[in-house]
């Protein structure tokens, strides 16, 4: 394909999945003035950089909304471009409707359609008849910015070591058998696992009281759970003094040392292994951060994050085909806020097509009006019940399709 017409809208990931398929030469990209705005092309850009596909971008407003202005600005590209000896193909996987109804009136001067069919997961050729699979895999990056975003900072999902997965995982069933002292345990450790001066995991060989107060609180180790991550394998040579009432061990990483003083990391990385460990699901990512703009090539990240600009973190974040997934984790029951807030993220980086799911260590009945709420907004939730019988991942599928 030489040359792509996109009827460009509001919808972040149908603007470009043809562009990501045909890879043509030349996109223009129109629509109404509100949406093909000067930071498409910042976006467009830096998109295309991601994804890999190269080419001319241009970018069209319509003059007005009414069809003959539509129309008439549709045949003015392709007659430009026939002159060059150069036919176009329409892309109406987005757009408005009557500039959906203008494309269509152009099948009849010879101009190809085209469209993306989510339900075969394929772009259709409504002038050949022809079908074919988009294959493509998306990352998380790519589908934020496609929406105007920038994913920033590093996430907590890393290449782990052969046997670190698998440490992990005992550490998740240690998190979940003991979740009710766990958060308990944790503000101990934080207390404890690092000197004036020092970061969490510099110095990975502890010594301190067994108990400590602070700010009129009383922390205290616990035993048990200390036993089992020895056992696990996340720290090692622990010791008590209970004359002097005094505990040591040490840490088997600095990465071990983090997480462990993190509370709420082993919900999230339960949820990331799930999703990175079934098949359909693409691009698992944990504690992605996004600013709400994307910054032209003489401005730095780092100077938007200095301003007023909008930004999020995603628990966990993954792809199914061209579906976008945001997920939020909880150790407690969920709120009303937590509903709004992973909503105003679903609606503004995924659009229609992307899912919302809600990750909590509590039992959320159907029929409460939690459950209600969620289901109106079309955020779907993962609770206990799937923590403790295993089925996280069948979960995750049938909550994005299956």
């Amino acid at each position: 394909m030489k040359i792509l017409i996109e009827l460009y809208d509001r919808e972040p990931v149908f603007n470009y999945l043809a562009t990501m398929f045909f890879r043509p030469e030349k996109v223009y990209f129109v629509g109404g003035k509100k949406v093909v705005s000067p930071q498409c092309r910042i976006k467009t850009e830096k998109l295309s950089k991601i994804m890999g596909f190269d080419g001319e971008f241009v970018f069209i407003a319509f003059k007005s909304p009414d069809f003959s202005d539509i129309k008439s600005g549709l045949e003015s590209i392709i007659a430009a471009e026939r002159a060059k000896g150069n036919n176009c193909v329409i892309d109406v996987t987005g757009g408005g409707d009557l500039a959906l109804v203008a494309a269509g009136c152009l099948m009849g001067n010879g101009t190809e359609i085209v469209r993306y069919d989510i339900n075969s997961n394929s772009f259709r050729n409504f002038s050949t008849g022809e079908s074919a699979e988009f294959n493509i895999k998306i990352p998380c990056n790519a589908f934020i910015t496609a929406a105007g975003g920038t994913i920033y900072g590093e996430t907590r999902s890393t290449d782990y070591s052969e046997k670190e997965p698998a440490l992990i995982r005992n550490l998740i069933e240690i998190y979940f058998r003991n979740r009710d002292n766990w958060n308990r345990f944790v503000k101990y450790l934080q207390r404890i696992s690092k000197k004036e001066g020092e970061k969490v995991g510099d110095s990975l060989i502890i010594n301190a009281p067994m108990t400590l107060s602070d700010g009129g609180k009383n922390f205290f180790c616990d035993e048990d759970i200390l036993r089992e991550l020895e056992s696990a394998g996340a720290i090692r040579n622990s010791r008590i003094d209970r004359k002097n009432q005094r505990i040591g061990f040490e840490y088997a990483s600095s990465m071990l040392a983090n997480l462990l003083v993190n509370e709420g990391v082993w919900l999230e990385l339960c949820v990331y292994l799930a999703a990175k460990d079934t098949p359909a699901l693409f691009d698992a990512q944990t504690g992605v951060k996004f600013v709400w703009d994307v910054p032209e090539k003489n401005i730095s990240v780092q100077k938007i994050l200095s301003d007023t600009t909008p930004r999020n973190e995603v628990d966990v974040m993954f792809a199914r085909g061209v579906m976008p997934v945001f997920v939020s984790c909880k150790t407690r029951y969920p709120i009303n806020e937590d509903l709004n807030e992973l909503y105003a993220i679903k609606e503004n980086f995924g659009g229609k097509i992307s899912a919302a799911i809600l990750a909590t260590t509590k039992f959320v009945d159907s029929d409460s009006p939690i459950a209600e709420r969620a289901r109106a907004l079309g955020i779907g939730i993962v609770d206990e019940r799937n923590f403790e019988n295993g089925t996280v991942s069948k979960r995750l599928l049938r909550l994005t399709g299956d």
